[in-house]
């Protein structure tokens, strides 16, 4: 199986769900922040033209392809891998790992109804699931000191966050050292993918961003040829 996914200039892991869940189970042992980031066909998008989301990639200490026009754009097309990228096992399987441990969650979020939307679908899909806290970044004026007081005051183990590209990749490659967590995850929109009922404004949003993907990565190769 290919290793490597090269796109945009970019290269990421590979790995399978196994190999995925095996590396994550590393970073609750560990004293640091450990970064795990979902990537999107949007966020890459974005990270054609924007370097702190380039840089927001790198800094993850895990990657997790959340869709599977990334690996068939990479000309990946394992069932197994394009399965499991388009049914976010990693997802489903981490949070039910966590939960077995009796892991602190503390959830971000960009603003008030994306955080009460997360919220419900966590509490629906599991429903043993406890939060430390939350921290709406709109509602406190974008405030980087008050998020990571908040988050250090509930230390938790894992933060759940779905807050927007570059504003996160900002954040953590000015803040990482100081937040006393174990794991930040970074889930983006992945989570809606798994609502039963997405909205249809969800799907057509899903449409644009692809076109936008395909776009970016051939702009791409066109200009580095």
């Amino acid at each position: 199986m290919v290793k490597k996914i090269r796109l945009i200039g970019m290269e990421m892991d590979n790995f399978t769900l196994q190999e995925e869940m095996t590396r994550s189970e590393t970073f609750y042992d560990k004293q640091e922040l450990n970064i795990i980031r979902t990537v999107s066909i949007k966020v890459l998008s974005l990270a054609a033209g924007i370097q702190a989301v380039r840089d927001g990639i790198r800094q993850a200490d895990l990657l997790v392809v959340g869709d599977r026009e990334i690996l068939t754009e990479a000309g990946i097309y394992s069932s197994r891998r394009l399965r499991e990228a388009s049914e976010h096992g990693f997802m489903r399987e981490f949070l039910s790992r966590m939960l077995i441990r009796r892991s602190s969650f503390f959830l971000v979020a960009q603003n008030q109804e994306e955080l009460e939307e997360f919220r419900e679908f966590l509490s629906t899909e599991y429903e043993t699931m406890t939060f430390a806290g939350n921290y709406v970044l709109d509602v406190c004026g974008g405030d980087h000191d008050m998020m990571v007081n908040e988050i250090n005051a509930a230390a938790p183990d894992v933060v759940l966050s779905v807050l927007a590209s570059p504003q996160e990749d900002t954040f953590l490659l000015q803040e990482k050292e100081k937040i006393h967590a174990r794991v930040w995850y970074s889930l983006g929109t992945d989570y809606k993918n798994m609502k039963k009922k997405p909205s249809f404004i969800f799907w057509f949003q899903q449409l644009i961003h692809k076109g936008r993907f395909k776009n970016a990565v051939h702009q791409y190769e066109d200009r580095h040829e």
